[in-house]
């Protein structure tokens, strides 16, 4: 309905942003790295928005970036994750990580995030294991080195989710441009 929203920063804090577009101004609830990117008070800013529909309110939440909204949004879709559980998710881990947690089925990592238990972190890595490839990772690298060297470790016998799991930590690990020291670095996270 609102794709995003640009106009002068009014008010910021950690967990809510204004945005004052031609004198009206749109509250919107962040997380934590919305808020770290925000610029500011009185420049300009842009963020793409979600808007929340319930019974009693209607509820705006903003992000920095496009990533970070389609991240929310698959949070949204796990049963008994509101927009609150999937901003404290936000706010207290990055999709790569949080991607690596649900693969290698991290529970403690997940727990300890603010408002996720045992349960939830296990409903989590259930449910969002399959949907998590929706979303590309944010690790800086161009997507086809780390989508090839996926690929090459699944043509060498590796699960998908193994072969991900271990690029990605590769690439948390080093920097790295070729495919195929990118291929060995993973092989040993294996």
């Amino acid at each position: 309905m609102i794709a995003y929203i640009t106009g002068i920063l009014d008010t910021k804090s950690p967990a809510r942003a204004v945005i004052d577009v031609g004198g009206i101004g749109y509250e919107m609830h962040i997380s934590a790295s919305t808020y770290s990117a925000l610029p500011e008070v009185g420049d300009r800013a842009r963020l793409h928005t979600h808007l929340h529909v319930r019974e009693d309110a209607l509820l705006l939440y903003g992000f920095s970036k496009l990533g970070e909204l389609e991240f929310f949004r698959l949070l949204l879709r796990a049963s008994r994750i509101g927009p609150s559980v999937a901003l404290n998710i936000l706010s207290g881990i990055s999709f790569d990580e949080f991607k690596s947690a649900v693969y290698s089925e991290d529970l403690g990592r997940l727990s300890s995030i603010s408002g996720i238990g045992t349960k939830t972190a296990k409903r989590l890595v259930l449910e969002l294991k399959d949907k998590i490839t929706e979303i590309p990772a944010e690790t800086g690298q161009p997507p086809d080195l780390a989508s090839s060297a996926v690929a090459g470790m699944v043509s060498l016998g590796y699960t998908r989710a193994a072969a991900e799991a271990a690029v990605h930590s590769a690439l948390r690990s080093e920097q790295i441009c070729d495919l195929g020291e990118l291929i060995k670095a993973a092989l040993k996270n294996v």
